[in-house]
């Protein structure tokens, strides 16, 4: 039997999921990115209604069996394991981000990652002054919209080159002789310095590259980031890792078990990915 607890982060939806396995229940999180390419919820359940699997369903029930053989076990999925440091996301700069940066940075970070491509001209004004930070490393997401002209904008811009580590996902069209180091996260791209991997659909089991890996989360529900967490300490990753990204929403009473504070990731109390008082007092509804 499947069972589903509807949620809502910000402006964003998804599902937990309850899977009854081998007299024990196990528990994944979907939360899909249409814009990204997944189907939308609604779809996704419909087809695992069907039994027919996506990505990002087949990711999660595989989380949801290794969580419930946990819970079966009475024992906590990241016992004798290590989970890597975050770097401090920022999802969009504004006039504010001056005093975060320097907040986080008396937390203890020492590596950024920030979401650029809406307004790229007065994000690049916002930017540049936080490359000035001393002993930080910024991380530049562009998700794919670094374009040619935009790249040439960019270019215009005196920007602290060594306290850049990787550009991630800029643009296929953008890669001759690029000025920073790369990251491919969705973008399929040739060459490329880092490889960025989200355990919520990628087959991060069967990743072989001999490129630095870093593990990030789906940004979703604090179950499926407590997933992405096992996933990249049972990897075996050393590298600065995205885990901590409840703190882009208001808190929860999940995510009230997780770090509000520094780089370091808090395991949430209980068995398998933790969460037990919290998951048992959700409503669940009978998918099949």
């Amino acid at each position: 039997m499947i069972e589903y607890h509807r949620y809502q982060l910000g402006s964003q939806v998804g599902v937990l999921l309850k899977i009854n396995i081998d007299m024990s229940e196990g528990y994944c999180d979907v939360h899909p990115w249409p814009e990204f390419g997944d189907d939308p919820l609604e779809k996704q359940l419909d087809l695992l209604k069907m039994g027919v699997l996506t990505p990002l369903t087949q990711n999660a029930l595989e989380f949801a069996h290794i969580d419930a053989k946990a819970r079966r076990e009475g024992r906590s999925l990241f016992e004798g394991l290590s989970v890597p440091d975050s770097h401090f996301l920022i999802q969009a700069l504004d006039q504010r981000s001056q005093n975060v940066v320097e907040q986080a940075v008396c937390e203890g970070f020492n590596t950024f990652k920030v979401k650029l491509g809406r307004n790229l001209s007065e994000e690049l004004s916002l930017l540049q002054p936080l490359l000035d930070t001393p002993s930080a490393k910024w991380r530049l997401d562009f998700n794919g919209s670094l374009t040619p002209d935009k790249l040439k904008l960019m270019e215009t811009f005196d920007l602290r080159i060594d306290a850049i580590e990787f550009c991630e996902d800029p643009s296929p069209q953008t890669l001759t002789s690029f000025p920073f180091p790369t990251a491919y996260d969705w973008i399929k791209m040739t060459p490329y310095d880092y490889r960025v991997v989200k355990p919520a659909v990628d087959p991060w089991k069967l990743i072989e590259d001999d490129k630095p890996i870093i593990f990030t989360t789906y940004l979703g529900h604090p179950v499926g980031q407590a997933a992405d967490a096992f996933a990249a300490a049972k990897s075996g990753c050393q590298q600065i890792c995205g885990l901590l990204s409840h703190r882009v929403y208001n808190k929860n009473c999940f995510s009230e078990e997780l770090s509000w504070k520094g780089p370091k990731w808090q395991c949430p109390q209980g068995t398998g990915l933790g969460f037990d008082q919290q998951l048992r007092h959700l409503e669940w509804v009978k998918l099949l």
